[in-house]
């Protein structure tokens, strides 16, 4: 075949272009949407806020997000995302996988002050009034406690723990997610508060504890 008759790739290329593009867009939309929940909060963050922080046209927005509650939603399950992510890099750098399990509480409140975090906490609290938003957030919740389960998993599985104590580990994951969230949400309006700091000690103390009946012996 000659140079004349081959098949132009150029379709081919402006499609990956656009594609490129769209997905670059709706990158910066919900980045920018995280920094506006953390600055503004959620009642604060209407698709003109996040407009202004990303200089993106309203067309833009609304041709990856037609609704508010959509353009919440990524954002919400980007910043989840993010969470996961810091977790499993900060449990990374601890090299013993005994240790690492010992340490998983403190990983895990490390985690919970990213700005990330917050923007989870914000969006939750929001959740209970406007129901539009609590139904897009469960199935999102779902997914991301899989991940949970399955990094708790692996934790334990590296460490040699029996599996007799699998099922009690994940719901003892859950229990220090849970309550460092809500340890958090009361530090907000004041961080020295001495009571939740000693809360916060009680619940790695609890925490060790735990470690001490499921970890192998000598470890």
């Amino acid at each position: 075949m000659s140079q004349d008759l081959k098949p132009s790739t150029a379709p081919v290329e402006a499609a990956r272009r656009r594609t490129r593009r769209g997905e670059e867009t709706r990158r910066a939309l919900i980045d920018g949407t995280i920094r506006c929940l953390n600055s503004l909060g959620y009642a604060g963050t209407s698709i003109e806020a996040v407009m202004e922080e990303t200089g993106i046209s309203r067309g833009s927005v609304l041709n990856q997000f037609p609704t508010r509650v959509a353009l919440m939603s990524a954002a919400i399950e980007a910043a989840m995302m993010a969470m996961v992510s810091d977790t499993r890099r900060r449990g990374a750098e601890i090299e013993d996988p005994v240790q690492r399990v010992r340490e998983i509480c403190d990983v895990f409140w490390e985690t919970q002050n990213i700005p990330e975090a917050v923007v989870v906490t914000e969006v939750l609290l929001a959740a209970r009034w406007d129901g539009a938003l609590a139904q897009a957030l469960g199935p999102i919740a779902s997914r991301i406690e899989t991940e949970i389960d399955q990094y708790t998993l692996e934790l334990i599985q590296e460490a040699g723990v029996d599996a007799a104590f699998h099922e009690d580990c994940l719901l003892h994951a859950r229990i220090l997610v849970l309550s460092l969230r809500g340890i958090t949400l009361e530090l907000m309006y004041d961080k020295d508060r001495r009571i939740m700091h000693r809360a916060l000690a009680r619940i790695r103390e609890m925490h060790l504890s735990q470690c001490d009946i499921i970890l192998p012996a000598g470890r």
